[in-house]
């Protein structure tokens, strides 16, 4: 078998067939992200076509292709959580229109609309707060890379967050995932049940 190297250095010389085979070998790896985090089918495949399509706009600056597997994980992972946050922000906004309507179930049924229950309002505000006070006592560093990769609108690169963090971009993953971990072993101490 071909190696990935041999692969990566054939896309790189415009040989489509090696970008099929390289697309086929990774492809399961890559979607396997988004379903594990419970996207649906068509939000998988978008994850999938952003993923490949950040390969092909960055396979050039791929320093060792066989840590190519890594690359494309951290890639879904983040674009899976991007759609997470997104999805997130429109059920707030929903929440919020829903709050400014008269509430009638009555209507509601009759119109087929799957209105959210108090429950389900109440908990995910419910995570909210507990990932704001998660954050309230996260390290400014930490608090700081993480609202860079997960959170800014403006979604920066790794180049750019290691320019404004001044810190390698190699070392950006494995902070992050540092201080991933600080943050799950705060929201762990306030035991707020969730």
């Amino acid at each position: 078998m071909i190696s990935t190297t041999q692969l990566v250095e054939r896309c790189l010389a415009d040989d489509q067939d090696a970008w099929q085979q390289l697309i086929a070998r990774y492809a399961r790896l890559v979607h396997s992200i988004p379903v594990r985090h419970g996207l649906t089918p068509i939000e998988v495949d978008d994850v999938g076509q952003d993923v490949f399509l950040a390969l092909a706009q960055n396979l050039h600056k791929i320093e060792d292709p066989e840590r190519l597997p890594a690359w494309l994980i951290t890639t879904a992972q983040r674009l899976s959580w991007r759609v997470l946050q997104k999805q997130k922000r429109e059920r707030t906004v929903e929440a919020k229109d829903l709050a400014d309507l008269p509430f009638d179930p009555a209507v509601d049924q009759q119109k087929g609309v799957q209105s959210p229950t108090i429950s389900e309002l109440l908990t995910n505000w419910e995570h909210q707060e507990a990932l704001q006070l998660g954050f309230e006592r996260l390290e400014e560093r930490c608090c700081r890379l993480l609202t860079l990769i997960f959170l800014d609108p403006d979604e920066p690169s790794y180049d750019e967050i290691s320019e404004q963090m001044q810190i390698a971009k190699g070392s950006i993953g494995p902070t992050r995932n540092r201080c991933l971990a600080k943050l799950r072993s705060i929201l762990k101490d306030l035991d707020l049940g969730l």
